[in-house]
């Protein structure tokens, strides 16, 4: 669930996103938001309640948990959010192609997985492995 969180905040198309999460027992509600603009992404709240609490993507998990909030849910309801994205993503692929031509397309992914993979190298070369890491590749 970590590098889906971390896939979220990284890849996210939406800058908002707002869930609704049983508890595991079904008697509770939780709701659960991530907003990119907001210095803390992360908060969460019962259902109907006034305030909410604010958590950073490291601490989430644990706290629904010690709520009762059902995490094989949520982990679903983000993976399907996500899963929206990627399909709006391909469908702004193949109308860009159909508009700029696949071969401008096409150069361009290249040129930006090129990209990609040498921001990821330099990381990798300012982080020995042995001391603690001051930069973090966050896609694989």
């Amino acid at each position: 669930m970590d590098k889906i969180l971390d896939f979220l905040d990284f890849s996210s198309i939406d800058p908002q996103m707002y869930w609704r999460i049983a508890s595991r027992d079904g008697q509770k509600t939780f709701e659960i938001s991530w907003r990119r603009d907001a210095s803390v992404h992360w908060r969460y709240r019962e259902f109907g309640a006034l305030f909410w609490t604010l958590t950073t993507k490291e601490l989430l998990l644990d706290a629904l948990r010690e709520e009762g909030a059902d995490l094989q849910l949520f982990e679903q309801a983000v993976k399907s959010s996500l899963l929206h994205q990627v399909c709006f993503a391909d469908r702004i692929v193949k109308d860009s192609q159909q508009l700029l031509g696949t071969e401008h397309i096409d150069a361009g992914i290249k040129d930006h997985e090129e990209f990609l993979k040498n921001i990821g190298l330099l990381v990798n070369r300012l982080n020995p492995k042995e001391t603690s890491p001051r930069l973090r590749l966050l896609k694989d």
